[in-house]
């Protein structure tokens, strides 16, 4: 394997506290045009990792456990090749690498997978969320295929970005004094004998957490015209697709469910940061997100569209409010060696059992079923030079160690692509398309 030249060097931030997390691996898939050949693929993602260092870096860990990304000593990111027997056998290969625990210690973290069929090709990415999110991951992806399309295309290396954290961001004097100052008493509280995590206990931790556990995945994809006509229904009422998909999926995870069963109310919403931050980062892999908890239950609204103002109101309400604490920033403030403990204890499930009947109460997120909805946004694809046409992006979603539905949204060329992720012991494939169904038939009601 070729070893990148120029060694990189960058300090995790306030993403340091997912860092051991084995559920949060972030993945996408490109739907290119044609037979691609290999050794031309090879030769475009080298110099990708040049473009995006992080994918060919290992983690080093210093004596506090706090972390950083280094290059030194790291091979580039092989490609692996399959032939592509069926449209959806990325599916299946997404489905079988998030299972597999990153190799943090000595990298690289970043890995690729190309599905080499005659008419069609695949290229997939994954890579954990410590570096990147999904909006990130997208331009890694379009990127690839552009190198692809260009050999003869120079890159230039970038500068690292400064460390995402707590000061990035601007915040309350109630919060600095109160919220961070508690954090800091906590710190000095903590037992100096319980250290952080490494790949050691990392392994032992994701071997734990998907020893008993199956997800599967749903995709399915509006046209341009069912997309437009979506758009222009929530644009007549005055509220964003987002709001209108979490609405719609809510009623129907609630209308799906057997009676006496509980419906879900929890629903997480993955929050764009960078225009929270003092200096937003340019064009780099790097994690920008945070997320909004609320606990909205359906049964209420007297229709999906009075319910989909409800979930807008208390959207924007976020969003709107510059002032609201961004609480991964808050955590990323705990020594490490706390956020390694809590989310040891939320993926074996230590941490429900320690809370014994106050975790009926207690909501931490993650810990119970919810609906977690991520809409990356809308990407309109270059025109590329070249005979390898990108014809889509597919995003796919982590999904919470409780369960219940994971949502991840993309339009691409003014086309909704949706992944939908469940657990098997949750769901069963019939199940997971009739929800589907009913919040498509949902969204189409003029009512």
């Amino acid at each position: 394997m070729q070893v990148l030249d120029n060694t990189y060097k960058e300090r995790l931030g306030y993403a340091r506290g997912s860092l051991w997390a084995p559920f949060h691996a972030v993945g996408m898939v490109a739907r290119i045009q044609g037979d691609v050949p290999t050794e031309r693929l090879q030769a475009a993602l080298h110099k990708l990792q040049m473009l995006y260092p992080p994918l060919a870096c290992r983690i080093q860990l210093d004596e506090d456990g706090s972390a950083g990304l280094t290059s030194e000593g790291v091979e580039a990111c092989p490609l692996e090749v399959h032939p592509m027997v069926a449209s959806d056998d990325w599916a299946k290969l997404f489905l079988e690498q998030e299972r597999i625990p990153f190799a943090f210690d000595r990298g690289p973290i970043g890995r690729f997978f190309l599905l080499r069929g005659k008419d069609t090709s695949d290229l997939m990415a994954i890579a954990p969320h410590v570096i990147c999110d999904g909006y990130a991951m997208s331009h890694v992806i379009t990127d690839a295929v552009a190198l692809l399309n260009d050999p003869q295309r120079t890159v230039v290396p970038p500068t690292p970005s400064p460390a995402i954290n707590w000061q990035a961001a601007s915040h309350s004097p109630f919060d600095h004094l109160l919220l961070r100052g508690a954090i800091q008493v906590i710190n000095c509280l903590w037992p100096s004998k319980l250290r952080s995590m490494d790949q050691k206990s990392y392994e032992q931790v994701h071997h734990i957490y998907w020893s008993d556990r199956r997800n599967s995945l749903l995709a399915f994809e509006l046209s341009p015209a069912e997309t437009a006509d979506l758009l222009a229904r929530c644009r007549q009422r005055g509220v964003t697709v987002n709001s209108a998909l979490v609405a719609a999926f809510l009623q129907a995870l609630a209308d799906a469910r057997s009676n006496g069963q509980p419906p879900i109310c929890d629903i997480t919403v993955a929050v764009n940061i960078r225009n929270r931050l003092i200096q937003p980062p340019g064009r780099v892999l790097v994690i920008c997100a945070s997320n909004l908890n609320l606990t909205i239950c359906p049964g209420a609204a007297a229709s999906v569209w009075e319910l989909t103002h409800r979930v807008h109101n208390r959207i924007h309400r976020f969003l709107n409010d510059r002032s609201r604490p961004l609480w991964p920033l808050a955590l990323g403030e705990f020594k490490p060696a706390i956020t390694d403990r809590m989310l040891a204890a939320l993926s074996t499930g230590r941490l429900e059992k320690k809370l014994g009947w106050l975790a009926r109460f207690v909501k931490i997120g993650g810990m119970h079923p919810n609906l977690d909805v991520s809409n990356i946004g809308r990407l309109d694809l270059p025109e590329m030079d070249g005979p390898f046409r990108l014809q889509t992006i597919l995003p796919l979603p982590p999904l919470a160690p409780g369960g219940g539905l994971a949502l991840n949204v993309l339009t691409v060329n003014n086309q909704m692509n949706v992944i939908v992720k469940y657990r098997l012991d949750q769901l069963d494939g019939n199940q997971a398309s009739t929800i589907r169904d009913m919040a498509l038939s949902y969204l189409s009601v003029n009512a």
